[in-house]
Order: C-alpha cells, then sequence, then structure tokens
C-alpha cells in the first residue's frame, strides 16, 4: 500500500501574480521568476510526476 495520497490536479486557471505591471503575460511571468525558483518548481513537479501522485483527469 502506498503512502502517498494520490491528487487530484485541478482544471489550469492563470491564477493573478501581482508585480506591478512588469509581466503581464504568463509566459512573461515564468521567465521573471528567479532561475533556481524555476529549476526548484521543475524538480518538485518531476518528482511528483514520476511517484505517480498525481493522477490523469478524467473526461468529462
Amino acid at each position: 500500500m502506498s503512502l502517498l495520497r494520490r491528487l487530484r490536479i485541478a482544471a489550469p486557471i492563470q491564477l493573478p501574480l501581482d508585480l506591478d505591471g512588469v509581466a503581464p503575460k504568463p509566459a512573461e511571468r515564468w521567465s521573471s521568476l528567479p532561475e533556481t525558483t524555476r529549476e526548484s518548481v521543475l524538480v518538485l513537479l518531476a518528482r511528483l510526476i514520476a511517484r505517480g501522485v498525481i493522477e490523469k483527469e478524467e473526461p468529462r
């Protein structure tokens, strides 16, 4: 029995990130983050996927 709880990922939405108008587009927001932060986020996401913690979304 796995000790990890399976997570369900909600439909993707872009949450506002207040940067005083510096980066109005999501891609610009991501690229404006420090490289170490982006790397940490991607490593965490890769680990979750590799462990099977994230389930595929069921068709509606």
